[in-house]
């Protein structure tokens, strides 16, 4: 079998007295598209930020592609993860175009290709028309597609997203999911914690639903959203279609 692209192996973290994430252990797959749902607080945001080397487990270990997150070069690593998050975090001085090509030269010495990948991710986002205009002219949906496109300019091997949607009305929404949709059939890995209901349902490859730090029951979206067999998450997914 393929070497999982993220592994937790019995993950422990706390922030002061509250323990968050509780001997949490997963893989993900190569080209697998895993959503992370449950309610605030759960552990799925954290679950994140462990991935990309931003805090380090209190206890356990999270590898990707079979290295030691907390231990390895933090640049290295990041260079094969992209990673966004719910404030997009575009840089209101630069043009569209620069968001995407200042961070990618900076993080990749002597690239030359820099241009060219731009006007290919913009095109892909559907955004190219938008390259030479400031993030405060774009929608919360235009800004959040520029964003994947900046992650994709390091042509990672792993996305990871936090609520992609979460400030973004229906119309908005529809446009950001429809590139992860794009993302998934080119069998990207990707890790999304989403409160999009019906797009974890139509799109992901596993559901994961986490309670109180722990995995409560995860299957495929069939299973979870038709079938659950754990009360806890049942009663999640009624309040939620409410």
């Amino acid at each position: 079998m393929a070497e999982p692209s993220i592994r937790f192996e019995g993950v422990s973290k706390s922030f002061g007295e509250q323990m968050v994430l509780k001997n949490l252990s997963l893989d993900v797959a190569p080209g697998e598209f895993l959503t992370i749902i449950g309610r605030s607080g759960c552990g799925k945001t954290t679950a994140l930020r462990l991935v990309n080397a931003l805090i380090a487990p209190d206890g356990g270990r999270v590898l990707v592609k079979g290295r030691d997150a907390a231990q390895a070069d933090p640049a290295a690593l990041r260079r094969g993860i992209g990673y966004t998050i719910q404030n997009v975090g575009l840089f209101p001085h630069m043009t569209v175009r620069q968001n995407l090509i200042e961070p990618y030269r900076m993080t990749t010495p002597g690239a030359t290709d820099g241009e060219e990948k731009c006007r290919r991710l913009l095109e892909k986002v559907g955004l190219w028309d938008k390259a030479d205009v400031y993030p405060s002219k774009l929608s919360g949906g235009q800004k959040q597609r520029v964003a994947i496109a900046r992650a994709l300019m390091k042509s990672p091997e792993l996305m990871l997203f936090d609520e992609p949607t979460s400030a973004l009305d229906p119309q908005l929404t529809g446009e950001v999911l429809s590139i992860m949709r794009q993302l998934a059939q080119e069998h990207m890995t990707m890790l999304v914690v989403t409160h999009e209901m019906s797009f974890a349902r139509d799109a992901a490859t596993r559901v994961l639903f986490m309670k109180d730090g722990t995995i409560a029951e995860e299957g495929p979206p069939t299973q979870i959203f038709t079938r659950p067999q754990n009360p806890e998450t049942a009663a999640f997914l009624g309040t939620a279609a409410r």
